[in-house]
């Protein structure tokens, strides 16, 4: 899904969130440029520059990356 949250509030955000998780019989992907988002989502590859650089549970992405470009990404450090 293309930022399925986009235009909305996080309270409305999250809940269109918690229904699609609920109700996907499949695993959901999301796309999203919103780093708060990606960061709560249960594993996420960010990628910047078109290409997928590291790959793993959110938590060691978004807290202990082991790229310097995935960092700069999730710090909007880039480009």
């Amino acid at each position: 899904m293309d930022e399925p949250t986009s235009a909305l509030d996080p309270i409305a955000g999250a809940r269109i969130e918690d229904l699609i998780d609920n109700c996907a019989r499949i695993t959901p992907l999301y796309v999203t440029h919103n780093m708060r988002q990606a960061a709560g989502y249960r594993s996420v590859p960010p990628i910047p520059s078109g290409r997928s650089v590291e790959v793993g549970p959110t938590d060691l992405i978004f807290h202990h990356p082991q790229h310097k470009l995935t960092e700069d990404y999730i710090t909007g450090r880039f480009g």
